[in-house]
């Protein structure tokens, strides 16, 4: 028997006995408990199937995830997708059903689709299920809260896709549409019935986002890191054991936020280019300040890590003073010997160093002009801020790879860098 031909086989079973179970409905006294066990913010086809199937429910989702499970293995995920949402229709309460649904759609199956436009379109698919029917059939369980953030956070603002760009501009263009801009002016927002019921349509709460801006920001909503710092920031205040994945998520979209947080969107330049929010690195250090170090080892591992870049990056660009307090909390975190005499700079000069080390020479010198072509790309934007801060990176980086330290050597770096510049940089705002 071929595999569309079983697959079809258990779509009819599933049909067959949902009209069976439709008919015993008004008879079964199961039907109404498995009604009650829904929250009421379930999507109503997922309550419906609940309702109908009653007692065939399980035996029909545990058949149908051994069928997924062999398509999985063949490779055959857009057969996978079919059969995962019936699943998910059956086992609704099932959490993991929905992160593995949201995940083959957004991981699997762009993996076999070559168009930019096409894969974000799963994408975009997984991030609705999650959203729109996972959440609000599981809404106290931190894991599904985890899965949406951090498909935000990896897959859309992550390096790891090739079509990454893509994503993140469609984003941008989304919430651009949903806001005017990437900051939210809350009392102007609340003026408009209308455009509240925008953002809860794409599950953003207002409530939620104005606490998260008055935190750490305000945040740019266009950002991929924005919102997987959302729903870590929805998700770390249930109570449940899994809530700290939810934490550590807040910390590493902090981290990412601090590095690449302020954006200049211009798309009739085609211009998505991001720089440094110190602003943000400040705001989060007074949490790390004001409260003691998380029990939890990932979360105070992601915490470290932001404290990290953020000292780099506030000292590169020129903010000595909280460089200095993120140095110090390290050493509270014990990140960094309390006791030692270790100033800033040594501390700065150990970090980069141990960071390119781990470099071949041809890494090393794509590092320095990686820098140096942001260092490039902002001067021309006329943010001299930025621009120096990059060029003063790049040569800590430089200088900290123990290489040709001659006037000369800088040049062609930068000569490299400003080629690369240009190719990256719209006509537009080419000199």
């Amino acid at each position: 028997m071929n595999a569309k031909r079983l697959t079809l086989m258990l779509v009819l079973l599933a049909v067959g006995l949902l009209a069976l179970a439709a008919g015993w409905g008004g008879h079964s006294p199961r039907v109404g408990s498995v009604s009650t066990a829904l929250n009421e913010e379930a999507p109503p086809g997922v309550r419906f199937v609940s309702v109908a199937l009653g007692g065939f429910r399980g035996l029909l989702a545990d058949i149908l995830w051994v069928r997924a499970a062999t398509l999985q293995e063949e490779g055959k995920f857009f057969e996978v997708a079919q059969l995962s949402d019936w699943i998910t229709r059956l086992e609704p309460r099932y959490p993991e059903v929905w992160a593995y649904h949201a995940w083959n759609m957004a991981y699997n199956i762009t993996a076999v689709v070559s168009d930019p436009a096409d894969r974000w379109h799963w994408i975009k698919n997984g991030l609705r299920l999650l959203r729109d029917e996972g959440i609000p059939s599981n809404p106290s369980n931190p894991k599904l809260y985890w899965e949406l953030g951090w498909m935000f956070y990896d897959k859309v603002g992550g390096r790891w896709d090739e079509a990454a760009p893509y994503y993140r501009v469609a984003w941008a263009a989304e919430i651009t549409q949903l806001l005017g801009g990437g900051l939210a002016d809350y009392p102007v927002i609340k003026k408009q019935g209308q455009a509240v019921a925008s953002f809860a349509a794409v599950g953003l709460d207002l409530e939620v986002m104005k606490a998260l801006d008055d935190a750490y920001g305000p945040l740019d909503w266009r950002l991929p890191e924005t919102h997987a710092m959302y729903w870590g920031y929805r998700g770390r205040t249930l109570s449940s054991r899994d809530a700290v994945w939810c934490d550590r998520l807040v910390w590493m979209a902090l981290t990412e936020t601090v590095k690449g947080g302020a954006l200049l969107y211009a798309p009739e330049q085609h211009r998505y280019q991001r720089g440094p929010r110190l602003d943000v690195a400040i705001q989060a250090l007074r949490h790390c300040a004001e409260s003691k170090p998380d029990d939890d080892l990932l979360v105070s591992m992601a915490r470290i890590v932001f404290l990290r870049e953020a000292t780099l990056y506030l000292y590169a660009f020129q903010r000595p003073l909280e460089a200095a307090a993120a140095f110090q909390q390290l050493k509270k975190e014990k990140a960094v010997d309390a006791a030692g005499a270790m100033t800033l700079a040594t501390y700065i000069q150990n970090e980069v160093t141990a960071r390119i080390s781990e470099l071949d020479y041809v890494g090393k010198e794509k590092l320095v002009v990686d820098q140096l072509v942001q260092s490039d790309i902002w001067r021309r934007l006329d943010a001299p801020v930025f621009a120096d801060g990059y060029d003063r990176l790049a040569r800590l980086y430089w200088i900290s790879a123990g290489a040709d330290g001659t006037e000369k050597a800088w040049q062609i770096l930068q000569q490299k860098a400003q080629e690369r510049a240009l190719l990256e940089m719209p006509p537009v705002v080419q000199p």
